[in-house]
């Protein structure tokens, strides 16, 4: 009987699923000055959270145990694993840069922020820890709408920054996102 009690399956996790129809998540428009971009990249840090990974353990996190599950993983959906890690922070800065930012804030930083990687993936990135410029991020489903938003402005910046690696990325997108 102990044997059993130690081994049970643990409970399912319970997905909440974002919808593509009446979404309130917008970009900040007009998009955010030169100065606002500097600020918030100076401060700005990542760190992963296990509501966004199917296998929390390979990243050295507990398994999340909240209700509202996420459907969209990092690791699952878009092959952003452990060795990843690395690159989240200067993902996130190049979102900052490009003024993908969202339209809400918290003690200053914005709610959310977005970014393209040069895979083509979007990753949404959500505040963690208001005021300190603390986020966490997960894909961007192809059906969800702010997808188009985001890769319309992330477009205008990668045509100003002339940059091939940048235009390679939102290639990958487009074709992604489509």
């Amino acid at each position: 009987m102990i044997f059993l009690a130690l081994h049970r399956k643990p409970p399912s996790r319970r997905q909440q699923a974002r919808s593509a129809e009446n979404d309130p998540r917008r970009l900040l428009e007009p998009p955010p000055s030169a100065h606002a971009r500097v600020l918030l990249a100076a401060k700005a840090g990542f760190g992963p959270y296990s509501k966004h990974k199917r296998h929390p353990h390979l990243y050295d996190l507990k398994r999340y145990e909240g209700e509202d599950e996420d459907p969209t993983y990092c690791d699952e959906h878009a092959g952003f694993g452990p060795s990843d890690i690395p690159r989240a922070l200067p993902l996130l800065k190049r979102g900052i840069a490009a003024g993908l930012f969202g339209k809400g804030t918290k003690k200053g930083d914005p709610s959310l922020l977005w970014t393209v990687d040069d895979n083509g993936w979007i990753y949404e990135a959500q505040i963690t820890n208001p005021g300190y410029g603390l986020y966490h991020a997960y894909p961007v489903l192809p059906n969800e709408a702010i997808a188009g938003k985001v890769l319309m402005r992330y477009a205008d910046y990668v045509t100003q920054q002339n940059d091939p690696v940048l235009n390679l990325s939102l290639v990958a997108a487009r074709k992604r996102y489509q």
